[in-house]
């Protein structure tokens, strides 16, 4: 009976790669889980509470309790930071809200707790280390300072584990993780966020059971650790959160083909998870106009890769009444289809014939192809990530190589090869232009290297654009596609602004729309996926 029953719990395990539980659902080539449909009444409170005497402590331990909540179906919907909307997306996904008591949740769902993990503020990687434990075993996460009011009347709870005094330094923290609680949470992710300062995404890593870990690969000790981990989850998995750097951590998995979903940011996800998987992608228009020779203008807008921003700094530009008036590429996560599939489809259903989505880095995660040690891996990533984004409405991925390399011609081939749904790729060596890879089956996929980057202010724009048309001698078209960032306030007025102020030489349009006419120009299939 007991060697029945131990092979059951293993076949379980290995079909789901991630503890059995009715509520989170993971099938086999899903990127990430899908949670149950939100209750149609959430508990929306405050992280940390409004008036919190130990802000930091709370907004962990409340972190805690919405992760093992809505792990059976999403209740609780948090407001975090300042200066946000708190009920702006619940209304969008067609939900209502009371706002209770923070703490009477807590005796609300007194059912669905089993007890407490205490942290060690001495050393404050326990703080993860707890969050991992929290989602194996449905307890909630506690600074010592709040055991003796949680250990007491209304809320009774027992202590599951005291951390306390038990760890020496940071390393000894994650070499525990690793030896005593890796193998009972999933390998198909790891949760990347320090501990003490974020608490955003760590209910959804406790919600599916997912390992928290903060270990810097520029430190040579911890890189091992991390090795381990990487190593372990194998190619295909991914890395939620963020990194202490961006290349060095973005470049440890790229080793292992692990790319990272940015989201370190996200309050939601365990809510937006479990939203209508039913996107209404609107078609790229494929009436082009005429070819003349003009100078050709795209903008991207950077930064798409990152869901949090998708779900806070885009939506405050998206609510911009100037959106619309001038083409613009809005990158996107295709890994949306699977984390907020009803916050892409509310961006779809709002957004007018100039709004173009397209993909962020590198597919449907950041990661940095040339990186990849194993082409098998590659070929499937990309593979997937042209899934995705088919799946998505993208037809176009801007691949980064760090911030600002170039595409290695193997690893273009690769996605020319398995790409087929792709007008076009852009390239982060800007100024390098246009480049075209043909795989051994015949297929090409044009590239075109971004003619500026990072373009942040007006002032930058208007430089980076008159550059790009420099020399232009008005005898034949040029192609310009110019990558804008959101985070030092430019808005779409601002680029009514500036397009106002173009000649009658320039015309802008859509970066799918200028991938097509690319393709024309050169001979190339104007849309692979027409019949």
């Amino acid at each position: 009976m007991l060697k029945r029953t131990v092979a059951a719990l293993l076949l379980s395990y290995t079909l789901t790669a991630l503890p059995a539980q009715a509520s989170v659902t993971w099938p086999k080539g899903q990127l990430l889980p899908t949670l149950s449909t939100p209750a149609s009444t959430q508990d929306l409170i405050s992280i940390p509470p409004t008036g919190s005497d130990h802000p930091a402590a709370d907004g962990v331990l409340f972190s805690s309790l919405k992760g093992i909540v809505n792990r059976t179906k999403p209740r609780i919907w948090t407001a975090e930071g300042k200066g946000k909307d708190k009920t702006q997306w619940i209304g969008d996904m067609g939900l209502g809200y009371v706002e209770p008591d923070p703490w009477s949740l807590i005796t609300k769902y007194r059912r669905e707790i089993k007890g407490l993990v205490v942290y060690d503020p001495k050393q404050p990687d326990t703080e993860n280390l707890a969050s991992t434990i929290a989602g194996e075993r449905k307890a909630l996460v506690v600074a010592p300072g709040r055991l003796a009011k949680l250990t007491s009347a209304p809320y009774n709870l027992k202590v599951l584990v005291d951390l306390r005094g038990k760890f020496t330094s940071k390393l000894a923290v994650y070499q525990y993780l690793y030896d005593h609680e890796w193998h009972g949470v999933t390998h198909r992710m790891i949760v990347g966020l320090p501990p003490s300062t974020h608490t955003a995404i760590r209910e959804y890593a406790v919600a599916v059971k997912s390992a928290v870990v903060w270990l810097d690969p520029r430190q040579p000790n911890e890189k091992v650790m991390l090795d381990k981990f990487l190593a372990s989850m194998g190619p295909g998995g991914v890395v939620l959160g963020w990194w202490p750097e961006e290349q060095s951590g973005v470049e440890a998995a790229s080793a292992y083909g692990i790319a990272t979903c940015a989201s370190d940011w996200c309050t939601n996800l365990s809510n937006f998870s479990g939203t209508s998987r039913k996107v209404n992608v609107k078609p790229t228009p494929h009436e082009l106009p005429a070819i003349e020779n003009k100078i050709y203008l795209a903008f991207v807008m950077s930064d798409g890769d990152n869901m949090q921003y998708q779900e806070h700094r885009l939506r405050e530009m998206w609510n911009d009444p100037d959106r619309g008036k001038v083409p613009m590429g809005w990158t996107m996560s295709p890994a949306m289809l699977d984390a907020m599939p009803g916050v892409l489809d509310y961006y779809y259903r709002t957004s007018t014939p100039n709004d173009c989505l397209i993909s962020g880095p590198s597919g449907y995660g950041y990661t940095y192809p040339n990186n990849w040690k194993d082409q098998t891996a590659l070929a499937n990533y990309v593979a997937k990530s042209d899934d995705y984004c088919r799946r998505a409405g993208y037809r176009v991925i801007t691949i980064w190589n760090t911030i600002q390399g170039g595409i290695d011609p193997g690893v273009g081939k690769v996605y020319a090869a398995n790409a087929p749904s792709l007008l076009g790729l852009t390239a982060e060596n800007a100024g390098h232009g246009l480049a075209i890879y043909q795989a051994a089956n015949g297929k090409k996929l044009p590239s075109f290297s971004l003619t500026a980057t990072y373009c942040g202010v007006m002032a930058q724009l208007t430089k980076e654009i008159a550059g790009g048309a420099k020399g232009w001698d008005g005898n034949e078209p040029r192609f310009l596609i110019i990558q804008a960032e959101p985070w030092h306030g430019l808005m779409p007025r601002d680029f009514v602004t500036l397009v106002n102020g173009l000649d009658p030489n320039y015309v802008v349009v859509r970066p799918d729309t200028i991938f097509q006419m690319m393709r024309k120009v050169n001979g190339l299939q104007q849309d692979p996926l027409a019949h």
